[in-house]
């Protein structure tokens, strides 16, 4: 038997110009009978190329490169033992510099060793030999394609005999066909940080390094005792990495205690409470679902999972269950989510049934702020050896692609700069979609050519390891028996797996994830305690309060929980809801799926009665009843699949998982077949079969899952509850953890909008947070804290707060005495922010008294006396600060003004027949009606499913509107439309309370107004406001 015992993937992160699958394709093609993989001080492969040889009938090995001493040395494990032992041996080296190598490698007890004699000059590979441990341990040989590399392997051969060690054929491969080593060459260049028209000693030479088969390295290396040791490994290191049984960590047990004995006592106990109605159909799916539960052995994941969020709500942390758990009664009677399956037509099986491969998918969101403390507690938990995050893999999109390529072409990087840009970076696009734009960078057609060609070796590889947004790994044994575990930049333990590997390794990943938007409920809910005490019991809130409704209905939803945008208010106007399945509906049909697939205009019109409900067979009627016939949820097609197709619930959740993907055409076909025939022996005709299944198999990637829309619509709910009964603590929460897509002046506006004002921050009162303090006339204003302020860290807010506990502040002179290590910068922009009003009121004299005491205090010693350093003859008479002046001051210190910027330019704006956005807003839509306003860009969205057009929301000081720019409007005013503020010119259209135009003619408004000069006008000054907005802008926008 013959096998590649060297070969790097992709996975060696630039090292390498194929993937595992193509690396075993070529393998199996060449008659190998297996194939190693030993990526550099890593096995991410290992999961995917033990599929790839089971789906091409050879055998993988598992292995890795290290370095020592300057000579590569590749291991590979015989079994899981020594697979283990590579694992731990990998996350020593990885986390600790200082770690011996060579005493590790002397504990390897099941790992075959190869010393690769091309790798080093011979002085060094003496010298490791010295040190290496010799029992099975091999000296590597190859051809690299040179003149002489048979001389060269007969000298390594007779340096092996001489150490008493055998010698074994370990080509050095680092793409699987030839035709890649244009890739591995580039992915070289880029690695090493070089063009590709530098020389370098680690630059390939040839395109030697590919897979070659048996008869042509017999002819080149004639070591008969070489390719007898290959067939010699391969036979000793066949086994398979992925284990039969998941390894959930354990529940905490008393003494005798079972889990399933556990489980089922804790259900029991929130029952009760929970159904006092419907009591008898939630005790049979509870039934149900604990019977599933103990047959695959997991009675202690969902005990894991309870004790983390038991020990959270302990803590104070608010946390919520989501995604596909949220179809369980066990998961809610546990306290794990928040929605009752049963109410909203939740299906157990969409999240676990017995078919089920691999864990069950539960995802838990934290209060943003206190997430780490959680994932500190479990790691303290369940131990640090058995708790780890899950990887992400970085792949070349196009973007990066982009960027990285020129580099290595050698471009100036102003011109790598101009390229990327042209390429947007959430984009999934081809890259030749945008060679336009690309072209108008580089002018030179056959230069653009090549660089195409370059991105395109690099696209879909993985560039660099990255860390899973909350995949957190818990396992009832230590990690590196499966996967070695390293540090990320920032210090976290991750694993070397993707959360798909993960699941194939029989990891449980739980996810822990970060939600601002519960740290802004959370908060909200304090600030009302400590406002008017008054206790919220935000999660137990009726769902059907009206005044809520009413607010959601009205579109004032900015600042809420996922209907905040333009869109979802468009959408809320037309879809009117009225109960919390109206909500569960809203939140899935403003999704790319359902919009780009045209559910949500004949949804919104059977809604609205201008067209009728009907269903492709009365079958369906049940199953699509409250979504009016339209299929919206994944649960649905799953419930089509079982009740209108006659398949098991399990094999209706992989049909569902299949249509979903449609990945494989093959078992697509075979799954048509096996549903048409499902529903003809149920009564149903060839023809109608054939219907529902062409409508059910082209809701690919469309669905939302019904139960993650319901634990959202939750959080919708609570949101929208706080902003119509507690408006003052809910925005100043909003202001505090900025979960939306709104910037400060838009979310300040806001506020005042709904009868809550603003204040300004001050030195004298302000501390690290928003907070609510009492008017005079009853009502609450919101207080803005140190920290809204632009160099004002925390660091800097935590000293002014601790030096203001020992004693007010009585002058600028104080504040500045006392604070010597705050930063001037901090110091002036705090006075021009106005925090310095309790003393001086005018801003610009304050920050001039703030630099005479600096100078005086920073270059005198300490007086034995009190002496004043702050003279009436020290500040000159300054310039009044005029309107613009100070919202100038404003924006750039504290990111929002007192006063909105179009008020100063409305008579202005009058006088050029230029209307306020609420007049537009009330406007009746007729046919043809042309409006012309102007405003502050607050928001700019080009979403993949609006075919190329913009929207660009403005505001002025009576409200904000969505302007619609077609694509061939946006070309002609490429460079208007970026400016901070906007003049349209369109027609009105919209619906209810909803309006937008829909612009034909754009202008920037300082061009517009740069003639007037009227009330509060001055030279410069918008020009100064539009610095401190684009500013603004580009901080939002981070």
């Amino acid at each position: 038997m013959f096998a590649s015992l060297h070969t790097r993937s992709h996975f060696s992160f630039l090292d390498g110009a194929s993937s595992p699958e193509e690396h075993a394709a070529e393998a199996s093609r060449l008659g190998h009978a297996a194939i190693a993989i030993t990526d550099m001080l890593g096995v991410f492969a290992a999961v995917r190329l033990q599929r790839a040889c089971i789906e091409h009938s050879i055998t993988p090995i598992m292995g890795t490169d290290l370095v020592c001493s300057g000579s590569v040395v590749s291991l590979l494990a015989m079994d899981h033992v020594g697979y283990a032992e590579i694992c731990s041996l990998i996350s020593k080296i990885r986390t600790d510099p200082d770690y011996e190598i060579y005493d590790g490698l002397s504990k390897l007890e099941r790992c075959i060793l190869i010393l690769h004699g091309l790798s080093a000059e011979r002085e060094t590979i003496e010298m490791v030999l010295d040190k290496l441990p010799r029992q099975r341990a091999f000296m590597g040989i190859g051809h690299d394609g040179r003149p002489w590399a048979r001389r060269r392997a007969g000298q390594i051969v007779e340096m092996a005999r001489s150490h008493s060690l055998p010698v074994v054929i370990a080509q050095d491969v680092r793409y699987a066909t030839c035709d890649r080593y244009a890739a591995h060459d580039l992915m070289t260049c880029i690695r090493e940080g070089i063009t590709i028209y530098e020389p370098h000693p680690k630059r390939p030479v040839n395109d030697k390094q590919g897979l070659r088969s048996e008869a042509e390295l017999r002819s080149l290396l004639p070591w008969p005792e070489a390719f007898d040791a290959v067939d010699e490994i391969v036979r000793q290191c066949a086994f398979n990495i992925i284990p039969e049984h998941i390894t959930p960590p354990s529940a905490q047990l008393q003494p005798g205690e079972n889990a399933t004995e556990v489980l089922r006592a804790a259900c029991e106990e929130a029952f009760p409470r929970r159904y006092t109605e419907r009591a008898c159909e939630a005790r049979i799916l509870l039934e149900h679902e604990l019977r599933v539960i103990g047959d695959l052995e997991l009675s202690d994941f969902f005990l894991v999972v309870k004790e983390v969020v038991d020990e959270s709500k302990r803590r104070g942390i608010r946390c919520s269950g989501r995604g596909s758990a949220a179809n369980s009664i066990v998961a809610y009677l546990l306290g794990i989510t928040g929605v009752c399956p049963i109410q909203h037509h939740l299906l157990f099986e969409r999240f676990l049934h017995r078919g089920r491969k691999g864990t069950p998918d539960i995802d838990v969101d934290f209060d943003s702020d206190r997430r780490d403390e959680v994932i500190s507690w479990m790691e303290e938990r369940f131990g640090t050896d058995r708790t780890a995050m899950t990887a992400t893999l970085i792949m070349y999109r196009a973007r990066m692609a982009v960027r990285d390529a020129a580099k290595a072409l050698g471009w100036p990087m102003e011109t790598v700069n101009k390229l990327s840009k042209c390429v947007p970076s959430w984009t999934n696009k081809d890259v030749d979609e945008f060679r336009e734009d690309l072209s108008a960078v580089c002018g030179d057609v056959p230069l653009l050519d090549v660089l195409l060609r370059a991105v395109h070796l690099l696209l879909d590889h993985p560039r660099h390891l990255g860390l899973h947004s909350g995949g957190m790994i818990l396992s009832s044994r230590p990690l590196t028996d499966l996967t070695p575990v390293q540090r990320s930049a920032n210090g976290v333990a991750v694993v070397q797996f993707d959360k798909d590997d993960v699941e194939a390794m029989g990891l449980v990943k739980f996810d822990v994830l970060g939600l601002r938007m519960l740290a802004c409920v959370s908060e909200a809910v304090e600030l009302v305690l400590h406002h008017t005490g008054t206790v919220l019991d935000i999660d137990e809130l009726p769902l059907d309060d009206p005044a809520t409704f009413v607010l959601i209905r009205s579109g004032r939803t900015l600042g809420i929980f996922q209907i905040e945008s333009q869109g979802q208010m468009h959408l809320l106007a037309k879809h009117q809801p009225e109960t919390f399945d109206d909500l569960v509906t809203e939140v899935a049909l403003f999704r790319p799926g359902p919009l780009q697939g045209g559910m949500v205009h004949p949804y919104i019109a059977r809604r609205k009665g201008t067209q009728p409900v009907t269903y492709l067979h009365p079958d369906l009627e049940p199953i699509l009843r409250d979504t009016l016939g339209i299929v919206l949820f994944q649960e649905q097609v799953l419930e089509i699949a079982h009740k209108f197709a006659g398949m098991p619930l399990d094999e209706a959740d992989d049909f569902r998982a299949l249509v979903s993907k449609n990945r494989d055409r093959v078992l697509m076909e075979a799954m048509r077949e096996r549903f048409i025939q499902g529903a003809m022996v149920r009564g149903v005709d060839r023809t109608s079969a054939e219907q529902v299944y062409e409508k059910v198999s082209h809701f690919v990637g469309y669905g939302f899952c019904r139960s993650h829309a319901a634990a959202f619509a939750k959080i919708v709910y609570q949101s929208a509850w706080l902003k119509t009964h507690h408006p003052a603590a809910y925005m100043a929460a909003f202001m505090q953890h900025r979960p939306g897509m709104y910037n400060l002046m838009t979310l300040e506006e806001e506020s005042r909008r709904f009868g809550v004002d603003i204040l300004l921050p001050n030195m004298a009162i302000s501390g690290m947070r928003y907070t609510l303090e009492t008017k005079t006339d009853g009502t609450a204003a919101i207080r803005k804290p140190l920290t809204s302020v632009s160099n004002v860290s925390e660091e800097v807010a935590r000293m002014i707060v601790w030096e203001r506990s020992r004693a007010p502040f009585t002058s600028i002179e104080d504040i500045v005495v006392r604070l010597p290590d705050v930063p001037r910068d901090a110091l002036d922009a705090l006075a021009l922010s106005g925090a310095m009003e309790p003393w001086e009121k005018d801003a610009r004299r304050a920050m001039w008294m703030v630099g005479v005491v600096k100078r005086r205090a920073s270059g005198s010693p300490t007086p034995l006396i009190h002496v004043p350093m702050l003279h009436e003859d020290d500040i000159p008479k300054l310039p009044e600060i005029r309107a613009q002046e100070r919202l100038a001051y404003d924006y750039i210190t504290h990111g929002a003004a007192r006063l909105h910027p179009m008020t100063l330019y409305r008579r202005g704006l009058i006088d050029m027949e230029v209307r306020p956005i609420e007049m537009i807003k009330r406007l009746a839509v007729t046919p043809g009606l042309r409006v012309t306003t102007a405003g502050i860009v607050i928001l700019r969205q080009a979403p993949a499913t609006a075919h190329g057009m913009l929207f660009v929301t403005i505001e002025d000081e009576t409200g904000f509107l969505q302007c619609v720019v077609r694509p061939e409007i946006r070309d002609l005013f490429r460079k208007d439309l970026r400016s901070a503020s906007l003049v349209v010119k369109g027609t009105l259209h919209g619906t209810a309370n909803w309006r937008g135009v829909m612009v034909d003619d754009v202008r920037v408004l300082t061009n517009v107004i740069g003639g007037y000069h009227g009330h509060l006008s001055y030279a410069g000054g918008m020009d100064t406001l539009e610095v401190g907005l684009q500013e603004q802008e580009r901080a939002n926008v981070q």
